[in-house]
């Protein structure tokens, strides 16, 4: 009984963990269209955007679906810390994400790519990424699609990873709309991720296991 005792509080304590875990992702805070920051670690981290733009957004309502930008490894939205807006339409125009320092397997949140019969790409130029979330934002809309190095949407919404370390991430926007958007970030330093807890879990049900068959045989 002792051994379950044990089990069990660990369990409780873990389990607030989860259900109110911290933001695990610092999302670039823009100070203009142009430069913003974030922190890497220790590091602060400078971004600076170059290419077609006409603007940033610091509502926090372009994230107001969450499950269509965060997943069980990114916990939080950019919130209110702003987004570089776009129009697109220019086939020949390179777009930049630049860090002041490498980043390692950086994150990416876009949101109204494209609308209802227009599809609008993003053709990155660099990297290896996977789309982590997708679907519905704050005006309505669908998923995005990948195709190789493009990610496609018609009212598309979500998240993407790249893999490895980047001083730039540059993509062109050849389609034009209306307006859409993205924004940048970088894992905190030292916050377990999901597997993490699932580990840690998997660990103290191998150990209630064990301390139910040993008050068993005796």
């Amino acid at each position: 009984m002792k051994g379950l005792k044990k089990a069990g509080l660990a369990l409780a304590l873990i389990a607030p963990l989860q259900v109110f875990a911290a933001d695990t992702v610092n999302w670039t805070k823009w100070d203009n269209a142009s430069t913003g920051q974030f922190m890497f670690g220790m590091t602060n981290v400078t971004v600076t955007y170059t290419g077609e733009t006409f603007g940033m957004d610091t509502s926090a309502y372009i994230y107001d679906v969450p499950s269509s930008f965060t997943n069980a490894e990114v916990t939080n939205t950019p919130g209110s810390n702003g987004t570089i807006l776009m129009s697109g339409g220019g086939p020949y125009v390179v777009n930049n994400f630049h860090f002041s320092s490498p980043v390692t397997n950086p994150y990416l949140d876009m949101f109204s790519v494209g609308q209802g019969g227009v599809p609008v790409s993003f053709v990155f130029q660099n990297g290896s990424f996977t789309i982590l979330a997708q679907g519905s934002g704050h005006w309505g809309g669908g998923t995005l699609t990948q195709s190789g190095m493009t990610v496609t949407g018609v009212e598309g919404n979500g998240l993407l990873k790249f893999s490895g370390t980047y001083t730039d991430i540059s993509f062109i926007t050849p389609n034009g709309e209306y307006y859409y958007g993205a924004t940048v970030g970088g894992m905190v330093s030292g916050v377990p991720e999901p597997a993490t807890y699932a580990m840690l879990l998997a660990g103290l049900g191998l150990t209630g296991a064990l301390a139910r068959r040993k008050n068993k045989q005796q």
